[in-house]
């Protein structure tokens, strides 16, 4: 009886592993994001070598050294994904394959030097061992929202020492394995897990600070651009966005109906990797999911960039990353749709402003604007004015 329970509990533990292929699978089909076909894959595998267990003792080929050795590459094979799948998150796949190849060399020299029950154990914890630390640590450099998966493989590591050392019965083991796996799957398909996937090495770990991120209140900052010159505005926005990369501050820049484009920022030696650029044009497409692409098109409507600034300050809070942005310009905004329309919309963001870690640099030409009294009202509503 107590041996049947644990073969079912086994059964169940393999399907639900194999289960987690369809789903990051199609995934994978709509992102392309490559994590999601590597970790889908690697756990095929890994239920794949869960369910021979089951099935090769039921048709007599437990003993098999050729059934052994086809268990033993699913395992492995699906162990070498899911690691080199966790580098592929943080840029860094190549790095994390090589070292999870490191692990079948360790376990072959095993072999030859030490007794089969050593190179079992080896075989059942490295890999455990080596995607919770590394996840760990991930957690920690980069405070990324990764605390399920750390959970979840963390449970499947002390679960697998307890089998080791003859602590826990089998049919437990199934028990917390299955358990560990579900809060994995919790971690895969909580809401806004996709979204640090789709953009986690630019978005969140672009670099590690090289210089401090000093704190200000001031959250909305008009810039006169009292000289007029289209070189110098160029400058200014480029040193602004290689100081934020220092700081490891997020740079949006919204330009009005192409002022600045893609070729003016690359032949000013800015790579548009280091920011997002958002171009306001009459018959964009609407409403974009935030930070998904560096080059994106939104429509020339005020209720549109309305909601673009609060999904923006609510990532930039879930995430605790600071984001500025820097709208070229204002003084666009409000020849095209009026002071009244520009002012009640920077109005609206003072108090979401406040309470994030998102600061407004707008750009404006006093010059332009025939009724001073106007401007003037946007200078005592801004924090700071500043002279370009």
């Amino acid at each position: 009886m107590y041996e049947s329970l644990e073969l079912l509990m086994r059964l169940g533990n393999g399907v639900l592993t194999v289960v987690f292929f369809p789903y990051l699978y199609n995934i994978y089909r709509k992102t392309r994001r490559r994590f999601y076909l590597l970790w889908g894959t690697g756990f095929l595998l890994y239920g794949g070598n869960i369910l021979t267990r089951v099935i090769l003792p039921l048709i007599g080929f437990e003993a098999s050294v050729n059934a052994q050795l086809f268990s033993f590459v699913l395992f492995l094979g699906g162990f070498v994904l899911i690691i080199t799948g966790i580098g592929d998150l943080v840029n860094k796949a190549r790095t994390m394959l090589l070292s999870a190849l490191v692990i079948p060399l360790v376990i072959a020299v095993l072999y030859f030097t030490t007794q089969p029950y050593v190179l079992g154990r080896a075989v059942s914890l490295s890999p455990f061992l080596f995607i919770s630390i590394s996840l760990f640590f991930i957690r920690r450099r980069h405070s990324a929202s990764l605390d399920l998966f750390v959970v979840g493989w963390a449970i499947l590591l002390l679960d697998n020492i307890a089998l080791a050392v003859g602590m826990m019965s089998g049919v437990f083991v199934e028990v917390f394995a299955i358990f560990g796996k579900v809060v994995i799957f919790l971690g895969m398909t909580y809401p806004r897990f996709s979204f640090l996937v789709d953009d986690f090495r630019r978005f969140l770990i672009s670099g590690v600070p090289e210089a401090y991120s000093e704190s200000s209140r001031d959250r909305l900052i008009l810039v006169n651009t009292t000289s007029g010159q289209r070189s110098g505005e160029l400058q200014w926005i480029k040193d602004r966005i290689d100081e934020n990369k220092a700081k490891a501050v997020r740079t949006i820049l919204i330009t009005t109906y192409d002022l600045i484009s893609a070729a003016d920022l690359a032949s000013n030696g800015i790579d548009e990797k280091d920011l997002y650029l958002v171009r306001l044009l009459t018959g964009g497409r609407g409403p974009v999911s935030v930070m998904k692409e560096h080059v994106v098109t939104i429509n020339d409507d005020l209720n549109e960039l309305d909601v673009f600034f609060s999904d923006i300050m609510f990532f930039s809070n879930e995430r605790k990353i600071s984001c500025q942005i820097i709208v070229y310009t204002i003084s666009d905004l409000i020849h095209t749709h009026g002071w009244k329309r520009v002012y009640s919309f920077l109005l609206s963001k003072i108090s979401q402003l406040k309470s994030s870690n998102v600061q407004v640099y707008g750009v404006y030409y006093p010059e332009t604007h025939t009724e001073k009294a106007d401007i003037s009202k946007f200078e005592k509503m801004a924090d700071k004015v500043l002279l370009m």
